[in-house]
């Protein structure tokens, strides 16, 4: 099992079967064109995206599309990886021309890394930043959390940024995690039949988490948060802007940002 796609009702023992299962769907798509090669991208109903680069240094990589947005500057380490410093923008800072404070900075893996790659620093960009769940656990209650030896809630780790740091790994966007989760949903993957969760994270900044199946038995009442807690592999996609080609952000077909 790779424990990102299973968050994802991809439950595939290798990623080459998730790849051939998205080509024989006849609903992968040419993204993006890249040194003379191309990103092709699979957008299940469900929310699931996979992205596939198929060009040198090649790989494949998950994510979700239509999550809660937040906004932040994306700065891309590679192909695949970039740091997201989210920002507290408002309507007054931008009427003020006031500069965002940044509230988080994470590595992720970003849809539209590929096309991103050799820009400088986007600045403003609205994002739909996920987590996908590795290895999480979950709780009924911030009590039942804390009985189990956990801590502060409201955390977000990035051991990408860490690492990117001190050079002692290759990018990647692995976190840990301890929040508060709303809006848990089940969604069901149409091109496996496999079921997921998603649920709504607002602190320390707004995000969606993707689990599998089996990580909840059921959605909790009511007004009453899910605690989430493990590792987990963050993602985010540019939401692309009103007037913009299908290219997006970073497509060079429109511009992005808010200030």
């Amino acid at each position: 099992m790779i424990a990102e796609l299973a968050s994802l009702g991809l439950d595939f023992p290798r990623w080459q079967d998730a790849l051939e299962a998205a080509h024989a769907s006849g609903a992968l798509q040419v993204s993006g064109e890249v040194r003379d090669g191309q990103v092709l991208q699979y957008d299940d109903p469900s929310g699931a995206r996979l992205i596939i680069l198929a060009v040198e240094p090649y790989g494949a990589f998950a994510g979700l599309y239509g999550g809660i947005s937040a906004t932040g500057h994306i700065s891309m380490v590679n192909d695949v990886v970039g740091v997201i410093d989210v920002v507290a923008d408002s309507p007054e800072l931008q009427t003020s021309g006031q500069s965002a404070p940044v509230v988080a900075s994470v590595t992720a893996s970003v849809a539209q890394g590929p096309s991103m790659a050799d820009a400088a620093t986007l600045e403003y960009q609205q994002l739909q930043i996920a987590a996908l769940g590795v290895d999480v656990a979950t709780f009924d209650s911030p009590a039942a959390f804390a009985s189990a030896g956990g801590g502060e809630l409201g955390v977000v780790e990035s051991a990408g940024m860490a690492d990117l740091n001190s050079g002692a790994r290759a990018p990647h966007a692995g976190a840990r995690i301890a929040v508060e989760a709303t809006d848990v949903v089940k969604r069901t993957n149409a091109l496996t039949g496999q079921d997921f969760w998603l649920a709504t994270v607002q602190q320390p900044f707004e995000f969606t988490v993707a689990l599998p199946a089996s990580a909840i038995a059921a959605p909790p009442a009511p007004g009453h948060p899910l605690i989430v807690s493990g590792t987990v592999h963050m993602t985010a996609t540019a939401v692309e802007a009103a007037g913009c080609s299908p290219g997006g952000c970073g497509s060079g077909a429109c511009g992005c940002g808010g200030h």
